[in-house]
């Protein structure tokens, strides 16, 4: 059995990679695009009262990661799987905002937050459901949501 082990031409290959300003703004407006996706997608699980499909949190229920038996189950189980799209959107934005050139630190803090954001949406709709829809929780979720949205505009 072999071990493949990158070469230093790739790694220098990587270390020099550029983006030009054109290709991070397409990195972002995915990133918004998705982020205002979630926003619906969180809506959904509001109006359809489905925040509770999934009693439990990580979990679906108790012992099952993913459940999808019953509509609001399957409503709440999409907006937490699209997560994982969000953040790998955040998450290319600021390592765009890295390697983008001309290098704006400005643009590095924005994705930044972009990626807290999403961080701080996943613990506090943990909480939400832990606290079974407390007003406040739902709040402070939904407020939470408005600042990603415009911090990613």
């Amino acid at each position: 059995m072999s071990v493949a082990v990158w070469s230093k031409t790739q790694w220098e290959r990587i270390r020099r990679f550029r983006l030009s300003a054109e290709a991070y703004r397409k990195v972002t407006v995915v990133a918004l695009a998705l982020i205002a996706i979630i926003v619906v997608t969180g809506a959904a699980v509001r109006l359809t009262g489905s925040g509770l499909g999934c009693e439990d949190w990580p979990n679906c229920s108790s012992g099952e990661f993913v459940g999808f038996e019953t509509p609001n189950q399957t409503i709440e189980q999409v907006n937490r799987l699209f997560t994982g799209l969000v953040s790998v959107a955040v998450i290319a934005a600021v390592l765009g905002s890295l390697r983008r050139r001309p290098y704006r630190r400005d643009l590095v803090w924005w994705s930044a937050g972009l990626v807290a954001g999403v961080i701080g949406q996943i613990v506090l709709g943990g909480i939400t459901v832990l606290v079974d829809l407390h007003p406040a929780a739902v709040g402070a979720h939904f407020l939470l949501s408005m600042l990603l949205v415009s911090d990613a505009t």
